[in-house]
């Protein structure tokens, strides 16, 4: 019988997509390049909790000195989201946005899959530039939040 992880292993073969396995763990990881920049997605499935969860990371992790702005970035961006949210380990600066489901039993639709894939990716290329400039100082939060968003 099929499980979780089957299903989602499944539908990035449907498409097509070149990933690979993180180890033992139900987690497989790829390269994604959106328009404005490139990324690592990885997709998580908790079996026991019947949670799937993809991440797409920004490559590199923010300066300490950065932290403060890109938290604010983040929290601004955040609030307007529909599906899923920005996330930042204050303590070594990784960046990542993360669309996850729980679902019923052992499978994940190719619809739920398509779209939290791609709302993942799009989401953190979307908002990648607005990131870039307030982690290299040249602007400030709260504009860089609203030149992406208008």
């Amino acid at each position: 019988m099929p499980t979780l992880f089957d299903s989602v292993k499944a539908h990035f073969d449907k498409d097509e997509w070149t990933y690979r396995q993180l180890g033992d763990h139900s987690a497989l990881e790829m390269g994604v390049a959106g328009e404005t920049g490139n990324f690592r997605l990885v997709a998580v499935v908790d079996s026991e909790r019947n949670v799937v969860r993809f991440l797409t990371f920004l490559e590199g992790k923010v300066p300490e000195a950065r932290r403060r702005e890109v938290m604010e970035f983040l929290t601004r961006a955040n609030y307007g989201l529909l599906v899923g949210n920005f996330e930042m380990d204050i303590a070594d600066g990784e960046v990542r946005f993360k669309a996850s489901v729980e679902v019923e039993g052992d499978d994940l639709s190719y619809g739920q899959y398509q779209s939290l894939v791609y709302t993942s990716v799009s989401i953190m290329d979307r908002y990648f530039p607005g990131m870039q400039r307030v982690i290299q100082g040249s602007a400030d939060p709260a504009a860089a939040v609203a030149d992406v968003e208008h």
